[in-house]
């Protein structure tokens, strides 16, 4: 069994969860109750790269993106053929809406979007929280570990 893809975390899950009272074994669902579907669409057809987008060296641009909600019901996890077939005829809406959007700039006619800004500051923010979250695990990480070779290296010194 390949270790990567949908279908292999929906078994994942399944089995996961089959151990549990309320799960029955004889049950194909799958626990989950929606599939998200999410459409990115980028300036150009060119996404942004992970160094671009963690130096913030890319230009200012808009990053359009399109959701879809499906009820897990809908989805035919028990048969893998159909599975598959379903997920060729998603892939097939989302080549015609990213077409679609690159040629008009709406994913669906008549669709409004909403646009959403990010400000300096809260990108700032937010990097500093991440920053000092680094850092104040790496000191408690570099506090255990130290102790932790003390310990073992001179187990009888004062």
């Amino acid at each position: 069994m390949k270790k990567a893809g949908f279908k292999f975390a929906v078994n994942k899950i399944r089995r996961r969860r089959s151990s549990s009272s309320h799960w029955h074994k004889q049950d194909t669902r799958p626990p989950i109750k929606y599939v998200l579907d999410v459409t990115i669409a980028y300036p150009n057809g060119i996404p942004l790269s992970l160094a671009t987008f963690g130096l913030g060296t890319r230009e200012k641009c808009d990053i359009a993106v399109n959701y879809k909600i499906y009820d897990a019901a809908e989805v035919p996890f028990e048969d893998e053929e159909k599975l598959r077939d379903w997920m060729y005829e998603v892939y097939k809406e989302k080549d015609e809406m990213l077409a679609r959007y690159y040629a008009t700039g709406e994913f669906n006619p008549g669709e409004k979007g909403t646009r959403i800004a990010f400000s300096w500051a809260k990108i700032i923010g937010m990097y500093g929280f991440w920053f000092g979250s680094f850092y104040a695990q790496y000191n408690v990480y570099s506090y255990l570990i130290t102790g932790l070779v003390k310990f073992l290296l001179f187990p009888f010194s004062s």
